[in-house]
């Protein structure tokens, strides 16, 4: 639960998030509390902010109002209850790896995998595993875990030649002298 300085908190009546009492949209779904004007539109009221960027939407703006407002540009992320997806696998490790990276910067995720659920089946080497991080924490994960895919797309927080961990900034690896996979732009 978030407080303010006098630690009063509030329920925002749309998602059910406890929130601070003086902020002005939540956090979870993206509802506002106070008057703004819409970002890509000055003279339309917004009806929320995007939970991924904060921005003011509109209703035209707006790409998904039921659930959680989302701006034209963040529609194609995925988001649960305030949850937005970083990224998938089939490879529960890999996620837990990633999930790990992500804590040790301080960016809260989650693994959620179908084998959590209670299907009657399993889909084995196929069941999507996803990391989850908080929607409004989106933008710095994602950045992070781009620091961290090669060229090809591969998402490496390890060397490749010894499996020590290393830094996105790294170029050789300070335990093996390997060179590291090379991060995208």
């Amino acid at each position: 639960m978030a407080t303010n300085e006098n630690g009063s908190a509030r329920t925002c009546p749309k998602c059910g998030q406890e929130i601070d009492a003086s902020s002005e949209w939540c956090v979870a779904c993206g509802a506002l509390f106070t008057a703004m004007a819409c970002d890509r539109h000055p003279d339309r009221d917004a009806v929320g902010v995007c939970v991924i960027c904060g921005r003011p939407v509109c209703p035209e703006c707006d790409e998904d109002e039921t659930v959680h407002h989302v701006c034209p540009e963040h529609s194609s992320i995925p988001c649960f209850e305030g949850w937005a997806q970083l990224y998938t696998t089939s490879d529960g490790i890999e996620a837990q790896l990633i999930r790990d990276n992500l804590e040790a910067d301080g960016i809260d995720s989650e693994v959620l995998s179908q084998r959590d659920s209670a299907l009657a089946f399993d889909l084995g080497d196929f069941s999507q595993v996803r990391v989850l991080v908080p929607a409004f924490a989106y933008l710095d994960a994602h950045r992070l875990l781009r620091q961290h895919m090669d060229d090809s797309g591969e998402v490496a927080f390890a060397c490749p030649s010894c499996g020590e961990t290393y830094l996105a900034s790294d170029t050789i690896c300070r335990a093996c002298g390997a060179e590291l996979p090379r991060a995208t732009a």
